[in-house]
């Protein structure tokens, strides 16, 4: 058995990241001691109880204000050494600096994993050397790999590796039944870097064609200004009673069993959870075709991408899948099959083991 891991994610907000530590530290704790380390009235500790209340994992929390903060150094260090913890798995990266000073001269393997494009350079002396006790650099896509590459200074002793995200799928799930009205879902938090307005804007397509739908977004509102922009506009069409808010749920399951299309209209999205569970679960999935998109098509999934990633391009995708919905589900129901093999999370937990010590 693996030494004591701790599965570190200090940021406030709630996004793919944030849920991606609490699978991976649920995922590593069936077989090992785990701590999660989180931020001190974040998104993760508000929902602690319904994360980890039915997992074996110790859970701890930082309060502090910058990401440079000797409270956090100090808080961080006393973690590590107190509960004899020697794996550290980063999903982040602004608290690197803090990190690095809290493990100095500490005997631990530190892990970051990615799974968002970064664009800002990390290569000045500073960077570097809070980068250079880092033993694995994980990307969870190939395209995420090679912006690692570009962006963070990887030290020679460091090595640098894809591990796919995982998704644990029931084997008897069955496609929603297709009614006269066409269900679809977006699942992300309301933010402009969502593209969710985008997505709003191409439903004009299926209203001028005459055909019914409904429309559930899933994701709390961390934009008000862009939330009122998509009111406003929502004003102006003849679909707004269709368009549905939903907020925040720890249900998404029950949304994606009901539904027949997702759409994930942003750019910059790394192996998305929200597509590998739209996938799973048998939707057919229309996306933007940028960073690590086209790598679900080379791994043989059934799925729509856009051409330029614009309004126009998502209409003309979303008035195909309508207007020929029965046999786009029959083609999408192999994903489900094909995404319990390829995400399985035995995999994923596997190629973890073999990083720690």
């Amino acid at each position: 058995m693996a030494s004591k891991t701790a599965v570190v994610c200090l940021s406030k907000v709630n996004g793919g990241m944030e849920l991606a530590s609490v699978k991976l530290a649920r995922l590593l704790s069936q077989d090992m001691s785990v701590c999660f380390v989180g931020r001190d009235g974040g998104f993760i500790d508000k929902y602690k109880e319904k994360h980890f209340g039915s997992y074996d994992i110790e859970f701890e929390t930082i309060d502090f204000k910058t990401n440079l903060s000797i409270k956090l150094i100090f808080a961080f260090r006393e973690i590590v050494k107190s509960k004899g913890i020697k794996n550290i798995i980063f999903l982040g990266a602004s608290e690197m600096k803090s990190l690095y000073f809290s493990c100095l001269g500490l005997d631990v393997n530190f892990i970051i994993r990615q799974g968002s494009k970064k664009s800002t350079p990390k290569t000045d002396w500073f960077h570097r050397l809070c980068y250079s006790d880092v033993k694995y650099f994980v990307a969870n896509s190939e395209y995420i790999k090679k912006n690692i590459k570009e962006i963070f200074p990887i030290s020679q002793s460091a090595k640098l590796l894809r591990i796919y995200s995982s998704l644990k799928i029931d084997t008897d799930i069955k496609q929603h039944t297709l009614s006269k009205t066409i269900k679809l879902v977006i699942v992300g938090r309301i933010h402009p870097n969502k593209g969710q307005l985008d997505a709003i804007k191409s439903l004009e397509i299926l209203a001028k064609n005459g055909l019914e739908f409904e429309l559930n977004l899933l994701g709390d509102i961390q934009h008000k200004e862009y939330y009122a922009q998509i009111q406003q506009y929502l004003k102006s069409t003849t679909y707004k009673d269709s368009v549905n808010f939903v907020g925040y749920t720890t249900d998404v399951k029950s949304y994606l069993l009901q539904s027949d299309v997702f759409i994930l209209s942003s750019l910059g999205e790394g192996m998305s959870n929200a597509i590998i569970e739209a996938l799973g679960y048998g939707l057919v999935t229309l996306i933007y075709n940028d960073t690590s998109s086209p790598e679900f098509k080379e791994m043989g999934f059934y799925l729509y991408l856009t051409n330029q990633n614009n309004v126009e391009n998502l209409k003309t995708q979303l008035i195909k899948i309508c207007q020929n919905i029965v046999d786009e589900k029959k083609n999408s129901y192999k994903n489900i099959k094909l995404a319990q093999e390829v995400f399985a999370p035995s995999r994923e937990k596997r190629e973890y083991m073999e990083l720690l010590k």
